[in-house]
């Protein structure tokens, strides 16, 4: 196989992957079949095949590529307050949130409809998940220790809220008819709320007056 023919290929899996996460999260595993998945994809029902062997194996990489994105920029929060990191790393999550649209509903529509998905991701899934969660305690113990944030706060449970507080806008996001909220005037309110609690009085906040 030459070098084009091989970049054609990988292209071409790389093409019926986007095409089959899209599909499975806008449809479900059941509803989107691999004609359906060829067609849209601009391929051979046979290249599937040649690819993934089956259905299920094209599921299961789609679950898997949906998860590649999940991660922490930590160099977003150097040189940041405990405040403003706290703030970015919400952020983060949200930003993530609205750049991957497609697998972010995928995984959430298999959790809701309780569709098999391998342990693998869901390991996955709560690893990242603790990855955010000891995050923000860790930032928030810092910023205890310093006196940025009140000596009654506590860490641990407070950056759990911070994530319960994330994840069900998120579900709120992908299950609105349009008369919630917005997401991000909700992010919004959520750091105003947290940090009116948070902050030590007299302490001040990098974030306010911010644009």
């Amino acid at each position: 196989m030459s070098d084009q023919q091989i970049l054609e290929s990988v292209e071409a899996r790389e093409k019926i992957l986007a095409t089959a996460t899209r599909l499975f999260s806008e449809q479900g595993y059941d509803a989107t079949s691999l004609s359906q998945i060829a067609r849209e994809a601009g391929v051979s029902k046979a290249l599937i095949f040649w690819h993934f062997d089956s259905k299920e194996k094209l599921y299961r990489s789609a679950m898997r590529k949906t998860l590649e994105p999940y991660f922490i920029d930590e160099d977003r929060l150097a040189g940041l307050g405990e405040v403003e990191q706290v703030a970015r790393l919400i952020d983060q999550f949200y930003d993530f949130v609205h750049d991957n649209v497609y697998s972010v509903r995928f995984f959430l529509s298999l959790t809701l409809q309780s569709e098999g998905h391998p342990d693998e991701m869901l390991s996955r899934v709560n690893e990242l998940y603790g990855v955010y969660r000891s995050s923000f305690a860790n930032i928030i113990a810092s910023g205890q220790a310093r006196g940025v944030f009140s000596t009654d706060t506590d860490p641990t449970r407070d950056a759990a809220l911070i994530m319960a507080s994330l994840a069900g806008i998120l579900v709120q996001r992908f299950m609105s008819d349009g008369s919630a909220p917005d997401a991000k005037d909700l992010i919004e309110h959520l750091k105003t709320t947290l940090f009116q609690r948070l902050v030590t009085p007299g302490a001040g906040s990098p974030l306010a007056g911010r644009p």
